[in-house]
């Protein structure tokens, strides 16, 4: 809440989680007014096009970026595993002594470098998590770009709600992105055919 700017990132070679997650969020903070931004290390997967109709990711480019993320007042990175995973992003985040918050269902080193660190293991996805943080503070729903996101999260890492991590929380997820008028169906295809 206190941060105005912040970035936003996941790990290399990023995946449905990380992506969605970062969306999820991405939207929301739009709509505080918050000067936020996705850089990633790696490009977009063609695959997650379908969550870029606003081209809202970008690729680190350290001539292109490096400026705006001195200003930042906070990065959050979800669904790493390991910081390292950030690749050179983490040169820039060093460097300008940017607080980090680490969004994740998979467990850390004990040593790592995040100021805010929060972590849930038995979440089913980062997603879900980024959806129990937006029902928390939000006085009205979930926008429907936020939710694409955490339903591209939710679906690809329980393997479209078949791995025994499914709970009752995806299926709510599934619901409310179906209510709001997300073709999940689609969403299959864009990633899996």
């Amino acid at each position: 809440e206190n941060a105005n700017s912040i970035m936003l990132t996941t790990h290399e070679n990023p995946d449905g989680d990380g992506l969605g997650a970062e969306s999820g969020m991405y939207y929301h903070l739009i709509q505080q007014k918050k000067d936020v931004r996705i850089v990633n290390f790696s490009p977009l997967p063609n695959h997650y096009k379908y969550l870029n109709e606003d081209n809202i990711f970008e690729c680190y480019d350290s001539t292109f970026h490096d400026k705006w993320i001195s200003n930042l007042e906070l990065v959050i990175i979800f669904d790493v595993g390991d910081y390292i995973r950030i690749r050179t992003l983490a040169n820039p985040i060093e460097k300008f002594n940017i607080p980090t918050m680490n969004i994740d269902h998979h467990p850390h080193p004990d040593k790592n470098v995040f100021k805010f660190n929060i972590v849930d293991l038995t979440a089913a996805a980062t997603g879900c998590m980024v959806y129990d943080y937006l029902k928390l503070v939000r006085k009205k729903p979930i926008l429907k770009n936020s939710l694409l996101g955490i339903y591209t999260a939710t679906m690809t890492d329980t393997g479209c709600f078949k791995y025994s991590n499914t709970d009752e929380k995806c299926h709510q997820i599934a619901i409310e992105a179906l209510n709001v008028g997300i073709e999940t169906h689609k969403i299959y295809q864009y990633i899996y055919e």
